[in-house]
């Protein structure tokens, strides 16, 4: 069979093919083992080998694109070749062409999705590592649809061929363009020097052609807050670094802690003062021991990494998180920081100092946002603002209520101008005067007058939502199920929500917020294959519908998906 000769991947269909035995040479007619003759290598005994390689072809397409399985050397393609023998002659090329084309399919049904769309979209951009010393970079589209279901999707998994602001800003002006959206971007997310603000500026320029951004796109560039996290920890860790070593002497027999995530260094730290306070380490471990100060230095550190593990914890490991979720925890944060910044250890001190200055400043940027996310949560609103400055304190706490109100209804206003509503006040009728007497109909006008006059005016949807007492706090509550039913009262305001509640705040989720060191692609194997390919891979795995997804899973190993490939362009 063929082999891609790019040095970018391997043929592993053919491999695979190879290990069940019995290839298949389809364009020369050897290997024939059903004994058609030259004539009619397509078609045996009124068989169409040709439509059973296809689909076959097809399946691993969907598997591929689905699942992050791949049709490799092993279990699966030997299960695969016993099920249905049609296996031992696919392809690779075949399998890779039939992903570029359920790549285009599906792209070509979510574009007028996205440039349609009746809302605006946040970007993301993460930065990942490849082997060959090359990088990648995953743009993604988040927004919320109208039946409020937050959607993530990547638009592009571009390879950086020479890392460098003008590859990166050039890639994502080209995704722009190509899927006609420049109208419909608000916002960002980027990792922290990742790209420079006057590179970034071209795609703001780009942008405000078709449209006027919020806040006179101050808020176009956002931060991610899992990057500022991992800065911070560095921060802390880099000053008991050998104390660091020691522990991992004393406790795991010199085997380093996992420099790739941060968690797990704080609870080697943890594990190590528990210990300590046990009096477990053994005497002949003494000398090696850290010192009193030292013990006192890595408590203090923990206490201070100890309100970022919390935050990171509730905010990335939440399902479909919304902006919302990150204000009362980073205020943890900035409180705690905040506190050990008047310490009167001077290590934890200038510690503490050098995390509050870095956190800071992207408070500063990012606190805006991070507001109106909280308002648009019922359980909050400017309510939560209102406590949290009675609590925290500080001079700076009726400012904040006050700028969130400020920004908050110049937002409203500017939604209210572009998309307005039926909701405002009827003109009154005029009293019709009927048989009435010209006295009473005198009396009647007056009265009307009367009534106008006192009238109070109708109050703005806005005023109406921050008037109404706040939910109960529950930890199973759906702000996007909320939004859903309470969107017929309030036409604006869940336009306003859908916009802020989708914003990334970061740019990874899960484990991946605990990374000290730059991530890979995952899986690792995709790295051995080409750019276009990894593109529509990483693509379609975030566009596919849960439906294909559950058929895919179900059929993993047994090739009942070749009876459903119709089903599967349906789903399409």
């Amino acid at each position: 069979m063929e082999a891609d000769n790019e040095n970018y991947q391997t043929n592993d269909v053919e491999r695979d093919s190879d290990a069940c035995g019995h290839e298949f040479d389809h364009g020369s007619g050897h290997g024939n083992t059903h004994g058609s003759s030259s004539d009619d290598k397509n078609s045996v005994n009124g068989y169409d080998y040709d439509s059973e390689q296809r689909n076959a072809s097809r399946y691993l397409a969907v598997l591929t694109c689905t699942t992050d399985v791949l049709p490799r050397r092993g279990l699966l393609m030997q299960t695969l070749c016993r099920s249905n023998p049609v296996f031992k002659r696919v392809r690779f090329a075949s399998v890779q062409d039939e992903c570029f084309k359920f790549y285009e399919d599906i792209k070509g049904n979510l574009k007028p999705l996205l440039r349609n769309l009746d809302g605006q979209i946040s970007l993301s951009v993460d930065i990942l590592s490849c082997r060959k010393f090359c990088e990648y970079m995953c743009l993604k589209a988040h927004f919320i649809v109208k039946d409020w279901n937050l959607m993530n999707l990547v638009l592009n998994f571009h390879r950086i061929s020479e890392v460098g602001d003008d590859c990166i800003v050039e890639a994502i002006l080209k995704v722009l363009k190509d899927w006609d959206i420049g109208n419909k971007i608000a916002n960002i997310t980027f990792l922290t020097g990742s790209v420079e603000n006057k590179e970034i500026d071209e795609i703001k320029d780009y942008v405000q052609e078709t449209k006027k951004l919020q806040f006179n796109g101050q808020r176009f560039r956002l931060y991610c807050c899992a990057d500022i996290f991992k800065r911070m920890v560095q921060d802390a860790f880099e000053v008991i670094q050998m104390t660091i070593h020691r522990f991992d002497f004393l406790m795991y027999f010199g085997k380093p802690s996992s420099g790739s995530r941060w968690d797990a260094v704080y609870d080697r730290l943890k594990m190590a003062l528990e210990r300590e306070a046990k009096e477990e380490f053994k005497e002949e471990y003494d000398r090696d021991k850290p010192s009193a100060d030292e013990w006192k230095k890595v408590e203090g550190i923990c206490k201070l990494l100890e309100s970022l593990y919390n935050a990171a914890k509730a905010v990335f490991e939440t399902k479909d998180s919304t902006a919302g979720i990150y204000f009362q925890n980073l205020q943890e944060v900035r409180a705690t920081l905040t506190k050990e910044t008047n310490s009167s250890d001077s290590f934890i001190r200038d510690v503490a100092a050098e995390m509050h200055k870095r956190f800071e400043k992207y408070w500063k940027k990012m606190f805006l946002v991070l507001a109106i996310a909280t308002v648009m949560d019922p359980r909050y609103k400017i309510t939560y603002f209102e406590f949290s400055s009675s609590k925290y304190g500080g001079k700076d706490g009726n400012t904040e209520v006050s700028t969130v109100l400020m920004a908050i209804r110049s937002l409203y206003d500017d939604y209210n101008t572009r998309c307005p509503t039926n909701s405002e006040s009827e003109t009154p009728r005029p009293v019709k005067r009927g048989c009435l007497s010209s006295d009473a109909s005198k009396r009647l006008q007056d009265y009307q007058q009367f009534i106008e006059s006192n009238n109070q005016p109708l109050k703005s949807e806005l005023d109406l939502y921050l008037e109404e007492p706040v939910l109960p706090w529950t930890q199973d509550f759906n702000i996007l199920s909320w939004w859903r039913a309470a969107s017929p009262r309030y036409p604006i305001l869940s336009r306003i929500a859908r916009d802020y509640l989708s914003v990334p705040v970061s740019v990874v989720t899960s484990i991946d917020e605990f990374f000290t060191m730059e991530r890979g692609i995952s899986p690792r194997r995709y790295a051995s294959f080409k750019p276009d390919l990894i593109n529509a891979i990483m693509c379609t795995q975030s566009w596919v519908p849960t439906e294909l997804k559950s058929m895919a899973e179900s059929s993993l190993g047994f090739g009942e998906m070749l009876e459903d490939i119709k089903l599967v362009d349906e789903l399409i």
